[in-house]
């Protein structure tokens, strides 16, 4: 179990994992969602993100790596 896992443990959602290895993983836990998931699952929460769950870098490094634009509805908001 990783610490992007929450206290979901192994039941934290795969787009959620997957986005929060993007924002915040350190190289171990890339290392494992390299493992975790298939190539295909992993592009497909880059080309279709979850909303309001995106760090402006992660962002950014999802777009580079898979040469794709996401929304700007991904990003993270604090605006009320």
């Amino acid at each position: 179990m990783s610490a992007l896992d929450w206290v979901a443990g192994s039941k934290t959602p795969d787009k959620t994992y997957i986005t929060r290895v993007f924002n915040f993983g350190t190289w171990k836990e890339w290392q494992h969602m390299k493992r975790r998931y298939t190539s295909r699952q992993v592009r497909d929460a880059v080309r279709h993100p979850l909303r309001g769950m995106w760090t402006v870098r992660g962002k950014a490094l999802a777009e580079i790596l898979y040469d794709c634009r996401l929304p700007k509805e991904t990003l993270i908001s604090f605006d009320a």
